[in-house]
């Protein structure tokens, strides 16, 4: 008799846990629809698309910055820009720049040890870094990715100054100039990989963007830059 009982109560317990999640969940997709209502009804919809004379003649700046930038600016969930909380944010950063806050010296200061740099590799030419991320899958923190010009470098145990940096190789083209690493919210398996920069004379163009989809394991390029595209000299040919 008691195990029937133990039964149903687990039963009750699993089911109201199911419950509970699923109506906690956040519905993406309804709030990315809701945010393309939001972007079609824009007050500002007709202005940002007048000619520099109309826009004269309605007293307007002669872009549509501000405008596109509200667009932008706008809280997907309200359909609005919330300015009252710079306030707050305001106040949380004079809260955390007070005087007795405050590390002594500055970041990077050679003869301070709470805040000097440390040299944490990778040794084996990784060229500047530009992004990295530390693995969201990893509980214990220790698993890191640094994306430079050389390509991604993954450290699997970066709280140790003599773990290594290792090249990731696998399904990745030679001297990728990587620009930025991050990983989807909603599947922490997935990885993007942005390449390239802007301002360099030719020395680091990039090859598009990346994706993986097994946590930084193998990759496949998404889109942008050209497939057909050779390394030569260890750079890409073609502009991105």
């Amino acid at each position: 008799m008691n195990r029937i009982k133990y039964f149903f109560t687990f039963i009750i317990i699993v089911a109201s846990l199911h419950t509970y999640n699923k109506s906690n969940r956040v519905d993406y997709d309804q709030i990315r629809k809701k945010h393309s209502e939001f972007l079609e009804n824009s007050p500002y919809k007709e202005t940002k698309s007048l000619q520099r004379d109309e826009r004269k003649k309605l007293q307007l700046p002669p872009n549509a910055y501000a405008e596109r930038m509200w667009e932008l600016s706008m809280n997907p969930y309200t359909g609005r820009t919330e300015p009252e909380k710079l306030f707050y944010l305001q106040q949380e950063l004079r809260e955390k720049n007070d005087p007795q806050n405050r590390i002594a010296g500055v970041p990077g200061e050679p003869n301070n040890d709470e805040t000097k740099w440390v040299h944490r590799g990778p040794y084996n030419v990784g060229g500047r870094t530009k992004g990295i991320m530390w693995d969201p899958n990893d509980s214990t923190n220790e698993t890191v990715f640094a994306g430079g010009i050389s390509g991604i470098f993954k450290n699997t145990s970066i709280s140790n100054q003599n773990s290594p940096w290792v090249l990731v190789e696998e399904t990745l083209p030679q001297n990728l100039a990587v620009s930025s690493i991050t990983y989807d919210p909603n599947d922490t398996k997935t990885f993007y990989v942005g390449t390239g920069e802007s301002y360099t004379g030719g020395d680091a163009l990039g090859n598009g963007l990346w994706k993986s989809t097994d946590g930084g394991d193998t990759w496949n390029k998404v889109m942008g830059g050209d497939t057909s595209a050779s390394y030569e000299s260890g750079y890409n040919v073609v502009e991105y």
